[in-house]
C-alpha cells in the first residue's frame, strides 16, 4: 500500500510590486484607524533578532554540549572549560559584531 506524502513546501516567492503597494496600504491604514493595535502587532527586537534561525540554533546546541561536559566532567578539567568559554566566547560575539558592522558600511544604500 503506498502512503501519500504531502507536497514539499516552494521557495517563498517575493511579494509583487502590486502586493507591496497594497501591504503597505493596509499597514498605513491600520496605523491611522488604530495606533494601539498597531503597535502591539510589530515586531519585536531582541538581542537576537539579527540572528538567522540556524545560527541560534547553532548557539543553543554549543550550550547544551558544555552543559553536559561541566556535569560529566571531573572538576578541574570542568573550570578550565568554564574559564576557556568565557574568554572565547565574548572575543567570538565580538568578532561576529565588527564583521557585521563592516558589511553595514560596505553595502551601498545603507
Amino acid at each position: 500500500m503506498a502512503t501519500s506524502r504531502f507536497p514539499e513546501p516552494q521557495e517563498p516567492r517575493p511579494l509583487s510590486d502590486h502586493e507591496q503597494r497594497a501591504l503597505s496600504d493596509l499597514e498605513r491604514r491600520l496605523s491611522d484607524d488604530d495606533p494601539a493595535l498597531s503597535l502591539s502587532m510589530r515586531r519585536r527586537r531582541s538581542w537576537f533578532g539579527s540572528l538567522s534561525s540556524r545560527a541560534f540554533n547553532a548557539i543553543i546546541q554549543v550550550v547544551v554540549v558544555l552543559v553536559v561536559l561541566l556535569v560529566v566532567l571531573p572538576s578541574p578539567w570542568a573550570a578550565t572549560l568554564i574559564a576557556l568559554v568565557v574568554m572565547v566566547v565574548p572575543t567570538a560575539l565580538l568578532a561576529y559584531d565588527m564583521r557585521r558592522e563592516k558589511r553595514k558600511r560596505d553595502t551601498p544604500g545603507t
